[in-house]
């Protein structure tokens, strides 16, 4: 019979009847109401379900439900509930806390809101919070995430699983996630920095809003950065390029090197390429260029490393310096031209205005050229550049000027 009882109390428990708890409290006792000797109740975490025999009387408005919890300063009773009909034989008290026990007490009241003498007075317990997951792992030293996997929740009540996240060595804890559906067994946290350790906890949540205690706290670290390349260098003296060198990386773990560059050092650096070797050959069509440069590595997972602090330095090889002519000699029939040049230089090119326009004579290996092509009368310019065994160019010398007579 018990067990029936508590079977329909269960059932009826679905329809609520929502009390509303009057401003002041009535202290007149009217002794001909009668009185709740009968109380019987069903627990959950935060509430507490109540049965019992209404009343055939017709001077019985309704019934008010006492409460007191023993943890509170004041064990005295007060109302918490009001329900306005006499026909009325199920309540449920909400928003308890979990693992506590309440004293209750109901009586009848009428229209005038005068009330019975006391009923039966009985102490009841919410149950303990649900528990959290029964098994937390957290994945550790995977590339700018934490991936966390538990089991799922036997308890059918369970809804969503709610996850937090601290720092390690810190309380600092927030939430990160609410995963709905009681069967979902993963959460992957991509808020992360590399080489940063974190902790986590998961909450489950049941239909109606209860929240567990915590589960254990578990552990990861992310993956860390690729350490920072070492010992690069840029040469100075290559012809219209600079080649780069740095120490290479022995890891099974290495993806690729990435090359960045600036021609100045208050300008962002750039892109420039990547490369598996520890060495690159940056082609520049421009003497005496500068270049400033910093190389990262990038391992499989596509972690980047942190640049270096300083940046290397290079150059292309500069232009040799120019000639100076030393004389020019000119008589009716040829004109003599003499320089000093650079020790780099491999040849000259001598350039003549004048007469017909402008000539090139090239592949001049000594430091003098006769020119016999010359009108009588007419003025000629002269101009020498040095070339280097590279095949680059100084600049021109200065102008050297002469009139055939």
């Amino acid at each position: 019979m018990k067990r029936s009882i508590l079977k329909g109390l269960m059932l009826s428990l679905a329809v609520v009847i929502t009390g509303c708890v009057s401003p002041s409290t009535p202290t007149q006792i009217n002794s001909n109401l009668p009185t709740v000797t009968s109380l019987k109740t069903i627990s959950d975490m935060t509430e507490i379900g109540f049965e019992w025999t209404p009343t055939t009387t017709t001077d019985v408005a309704g019934y008010y439900l006492y409460r007191s919890n023993s943890n509170e300063n004041s064990s005295k009773m007060k109302v918490v509930a009001d329900i306005k009909d006499r026909f009325a034989s199920h309540y449920v008290d909400s928003n308890l806390a979990p693992e506590t026990t309440y004293s209750y007490e109901m009586r009848t009241y009428n229209a005038n809101k005068q009330i019975s003498n006391p009923g039966v007075v009985i102490s009841v317990s919410t149950r303990p919070l649900i528990e959290s997951v029964p098994f937390l792992r957290a994945l550790t030293n995977l590339p700018e995430r934490v991936k966390l996997i538990w089991r799922p929740h036997p308890d059918l009540r369970v809804v969503s699983y709610i996850v937090e996240k601290a720092d390690i060595g810190k309380d600092n804890w927030r939430q990160i996630a609410e995963i709905k559906g009681r069967l979902h067994a993963e959460y992957i946290d991509d808020s992360v920095k590399s080489g940063r350790g974190y902790k986590y906890r998961v909450f489950v949540k049941t239909s109606t809003g209860v929240i567990s205690k915590p589960s254990e706290i578990v552990d990861s670290t992310t993956k860390p950065l690729p350490n920072k390349v070492v010992n690069i260098q840029a040469t100075t003296n290559a012809p219209k390029k600079i080649i780069i060198t740095w120490d290479s990386v022995a890891s099974e773990d290495f993806g690729y090197y990435k090359i960045y560059s600036t021609s100045n050092k208050f300008l962002p650096y750039t892109y420039l390429a990547k490369t598996k070797t520890n060495s690159y050959e940056d082609l520049i069509n421009e003497n005496g260029a500068t270049r400033l440069y910093k190389i990262t590595i990038v391992d499989k997972d596509g972690l980047e490393s942190k640049k270096p602090d300083e940046a290397v330095t290079g150059s292309t090889l500069a232009a040799i310096d120019a000639p100076i002519i030393s004389s020019i000699v000119a008589d009716s029939s040829a004109v003599k031209v003499q320089w000093s040049g650079p020790k780099e230089a491999r040849s000259y090119t001598v350039i003549r205005e004048g007469g017909e326009g402008e000539r090139r004579f090239t592949n001049i290996t000594n430091n003098e050229f006769i020119d016999t092509d010359v009108n009588y009368s007419l003025k000629y310019t002269y101009k020498v550049i040095a070339i280097d065994e590279y095949g680059i160019s100084s600049d021109e010398s200065h102008k050297a000027m002469v009139i055939i007579e």
